[in-house]
């Protein structure tokens, strides 16, 4: 698994490194790395929701959970495995895909074309993590079902498409910084969204799943967390589809 991953890295790099030449845009090449960096923090959402990847694989480091707090969790430690941290670039793909079409005139950014491809960035990270489990790479300690019946794929697929979003737009804002400028503004972006989305956003949800509350506890937890998600997909696809305004910013 981690030959092919690495393989694949190599490819999706050194075609960013060729659009980066080619149209002299780095924000290809600095996406990718925003990905990678914020895998980093697979370990605390594990933890959180209560989910694992394959014991087997290299790990890049281990989450040690607190004697306190094990009674809380379902494992002692959580990793980082090194294939996903290699294919952290999976993370960002999506939103430098519809970068590249938007600098080709190819994607127009407007209220309905942005829900759509918030759509489509769900739809994305669902087959992603589809492909996952099939390979039982990656493990759901609780149920599959969440309260109310929603399934956790689409939880997950809905926060990381938000995050996507996102980073989508920071992406568009900052298309004329300097590379200076894009390392130490853009590739910490996917890194503070996925603590803001995940780690904020999630909170109604985790917290109500760590605790292991009742049942109308949880679904109150999952309303509250769908409605913060959905709240910000709508906030960001409204800035975007108003593009007179935010090109007077760059």
């Amino acid at each position: 698994m981690e030959v092919g991953v690495v393989l694949l890295t190599v490819f999706v790099y050194g075609l960013a490194i060729f659009l980066w030449v080619r149209e002299g845009s780095p924000n290809y090449v600095v996406g990718l790395l925003g990905g990678h960096l914020a895998t980093l923090l697979s370990p605390f959402w594990q933890a959180l929701y209560g989910f694992s990847y394959d014991p087997t694989m290299a790990a890049i480091y281990r989450l040690s959970i607190d004697e306190r707090l094990q009674s809380l969790t379902r494992l002692q430690e959580y990793a980082l495995p090194r294939p996903v941290f290699i294919g952290g670039w999976l993370n960002v793909l999506p939103a430098l895909l519809v970068f590249y079409l938007y600098r080709h005139r190819w994607w127009f950014p407007g209220y309905v074309t942005n829900v759509l491809t918030f759509t489509l960035f769900v739809v994305y990270y669902m087959l992603i993590e589809v492909i996952i489990q099939r390979q039982n790479w990656l493990l759901y300690h609780n149920s599959v079902l969440l309260p109310l019946g929603v399934p956790q794929l689409l939880l997950s697929a809905i926060m990381n498409g938000l995050v996507g979003l996102a980073t989508l737009a920071a992406i568009l804002l900052t298309r004329r910084y300097s590379l200076t400028s894009l390392l130490w503004i853009v590739m910490p972006i996917p890194f503070a969204l996925s603590m803001l989305v995940h780690g904020l956003l999630g909170a109604p949800l985790y917290t109500a799943l760590i605790l292991q509350a009742q049942s109308w506890a949880g679904a109150i937890g999952l309303l509250g967390t769908l409605g913060l998600l959905l709240s910000g997909a709508h906030i960001i696809a409204g800035s975007l589809g108003r593009p007179a305004e935010w090109r007077q910013t760059v």
